[in-house]
């Protein structure tokens, strides 16, 4: 099999997909040249004109663009798993950034555990930007822009003091994470469901593993750079509707069991 599927999910980035792409084509070259073998995909789900045409024609160097047309994160990953030929599997964002070594560090990190541990990975940094006078659907940027940024660090569940409770206030982990496809093929990630307020799939998944006993660490000298939007990205659609995470039902100990 090969080392490494890295798949890269678009909806409609716009030029953000420019970056994005570069970013992951340099992720893929270190691993590479690293001496891994790696396998490239992009998922496309519902994208629009623009997206369609960055990707078109700026990732001719991708092994596969698979088209769907489900309108959910979740189910979007869910359908690339079964399609990867690596042993691990990485999902990217499709307006993000990431640090050259991630696949490297991350894969070195996977591979030192035992066989048995499968743990989930995530960056150890993440650094979140933003620009209030970006226009995304223009390659143009308005002169003197001012920038509002932050970042913090991840800590793994096996941090000592480590408190798996407070997932139920926020996530703790980004959805940018690696492991192997074991984990993504017996936890499959949930579809939104606004009729009952059920969402966010990856603050849901990370609740659902981590309660059924699998790890999540950090891969240290890793990061994940967001970039923050004014309208469009999934967390302000996530607020809007005011989504909770699905909850497992072995999440709550049963009284007088």
């Amino acid at each position: 099999m090969i080392d490494i599927t890295v798949y890269i999910v678009f909806h409609s980035e716009g030029v953000l997909a420019i970056p994005a792409l570069s970013s992951m084509h340099r992720l893929v070259e270190v691993a590479k040249i690293a001496g891994l073998s790696v396998e490239s995909k992009a998922l496309m789900d519902n994208p629009d004109t623009q997206t369609s045409a960055i990707i078109e024609k700026r990732g001719n160097w991708l092994d596969s663009v698979e088209i769907l047309s489900y309108g959910d994160l979740g189910l979007t990953r869910n359908a690339g798993v079964p399609l990867a030929k690596g042993t691990y599997i990485t999902f990217l964002d499709g307006d993000d950034l990431w640090g050259s070594q991630w696949l490297v560090l991350a894969h070195a990190a996977a591979i030192q555990e035992p066989a048995n541990a499968k743990s989930i990975w995530h960056p150890e940094s993440l650094f979140y930007f933003y620009y209030d006078d970006f226009d995304r659907h223009s390659i143009n940027r308005i002169p003197h822009s001012h920038a509002k940024s932050f970042h913090f660090f991840h800590k793994g569940s096996d941090t000592p003091n480590f408190d798996r409770n407070v997932l139920f206030l926020d996530n703790l982990w980004s959805a940018n994470c690696f492991a192997h496809r074991e984990i993504y093929e017996k936890y499959t990630y949930k579809a939104v469901d606004k009729s009952l307020g059920l969402g966010i799939e990856d603050w849901a998944w990370n609740i659902k593993t981590l309660w059924d006993g699998v790890e999540h660490k950090v891969c240290h000298d890793t990061v994940h750079i967001i970039r923050q939007k004014d309208t469009g990205s999934l967390g302000q659609s996530n607020t809007a509707n005011g989504l909770l995470p699905h909850l497992p039902d072995n999440i709550f100990p049963v009284v007088g069991k």
